[in-house]
């Protein structure tokens, strides 16, 4: 028998940790709030071993979708998962996964989606800085777009253009210009996902 609810009573985390103690085979839709699929996760016997969220695959996808915290979900047991993708341990997952969730934060209220981005001068040997310098070119863009830009083609995720952004700051290869300061509505704003990224 499948199991449906909403993710503001079962939270995503608690949702794995039950699969992955009662060692449950099958797949868990995951729905926004709109309805629409956000994403989805297979299980073969409590652990984790696929998962999708848009473009993005394996790990980086369950990391993403660790940051549901409304709308639906519906586990079928009856639905057998493909291949396995991913190779690691369901705890290690969850654990890696709140972590990233905890840093992405940080990193949205110091990076905020409308500030722009604007390049200072000198390069980077890092793949996903490259690109990020490649996405921005000469003018300017703002921290979402190139979020946004980053997350095309699936190989990276919010955590690692967030970081991109964050390591070209502090090797001044980039500089961030703010919005203003709207008191407290501009700090709650911090706090949500990129725009871009709320699907």
């Amino acid at each position: 028998m499948g199991l449906k609810g909403d993710l503001g009573e079962l939270s995503l985390p608690d949702l794995v940790e039950m699969t992955s103690v009662g060692s449950k085979t099958g797949r868990l839709i995951l729905h926004d709030e709109e309805g629409a699929v956000a994403g989805v996760l297979s299980f073969r016997d409590g652990r984790l071993v696929g998962a999708r969220a848009g473009e993005l695959t394996a790990e980086r996808a369950f990391y993403a979708l660790l940051g549901l915290s409304t709308g639906s979900f519906d586990f079928d047991p009856a639905a057998q998962p493909d291949e396995d993708e991913v190779s690691l341990p369901t705890q290690s997952l969850l654990m890696e996964g709140m972590r990233r969730l905890d840093e992405t934060r940080r990193l949205r209220r110091e990076l905020p989606a409308p500030a722009v981005v604007r390049y200072a001068g000198g390069s980077s040997d890092d793949a996903l800085e490259v690109r990020v310098l490649g996405y921005l070119g000469p003018g300017a863009r703002t921290v979402g777009d190139v979020v946004e830009g980053l997350l095309v083609g699936g190989d990276a995720d919010e955590y690692d253009a967030l970081r991109a952004l964050s390591a070209l700051v502090a090797n001044g290869t980039i500089r961030i210009d703010s919005p203003d300061a709207g008191g407290e509505e501009s700090d709650e704003a911090s706090e949500r996902p990129q725009p871009e990224l709320e699907r």
